[in-house]
């Protein structure tokens, strides 16, 4: 029976959102005890998001990992779904989501292994990133960079041009809510979230 770490680094300031992660997340991890667990990583904004994540990896032994950020959301059924899919042993597990910009703009997204990284007719399609559970065995030695932003990609790309994940399950439902927030304008009108 594989293990999975949930890795989620956080701000204090941001415990509101956080909050409303673990409503839907910590029944599922309940659900899942024997082979689930949760870490988090608070230690504030003076160190970069990329040493945070390097961080709680290294404060982990489970056979995958895989990372959600604080202010997004999972479906209810996300671990279901996820622990269905390690009983296959894969190096990666992949799925569909949906993200919005500043709450609107909702646009889809489909995570595979061998995919570009590349926006088509209004849909986002990615390689396995940092979002996805990965068998720990097969990218532990790639680190993140010590970057406030963009860490994730950097990391992601690293994994995808080395080509270190060769098989992979993937789980053709919309599991993920990532929720892109700027304080830049323009500022988009609120859309229904499905």
């Amino acid at each position: 029976m594989s293990s999975l770490a949930i890795l989620i680094c956080t701000l204090p300031e941001r415990f509101e959102k956080l909050k409303r992660l673990k409503n839907i997340l910590d029944p599922q991890v309940e659900r899942f005890k024997d082979q689930v667990l949760v870490h988090y990583n608070d230690a504030g904004r003076h160190i970069p998001t990329g040493t945070k994540r390097n961080m709680l990896v290294e404060q982990t032994q489970s056979d995958y990992f895989c990372f959600i950020d604080d202010d997004d959301q999972v479906t209810s059924f996300y671990l279901d779904e996820i622990v269905k899919a390690m009983a296959h042993n894969p190096d990666v597990i992949t799925f569909n989501g949906w993200m919005t910009t500043n709450g609107a703009n909702m646009a889809n997204f489909t995570i595979r292994l061998g995919s570009d990284y590349i926006e088509r007719n209004g849909q986002y399609y990615r390689f396995p990133n940092h979002l996805c559970p990965m068998k720990r065995e097969r990218v532990n030695m790639v680190k993140f960079p010590d970057l406030w932003e963009q860490e994730d990609y950097r990391w992601a790309k690293l994994i995808n041009d080395r080509r270190l994940l060769k098989s992979e399950v993937h789980i053709p439902l919309d599991l993920y809510h990532y929720e892109f927030t700027t304080n830049k304008p323009p500022y988009a009108k609120p859309t229904r979230l499905r």
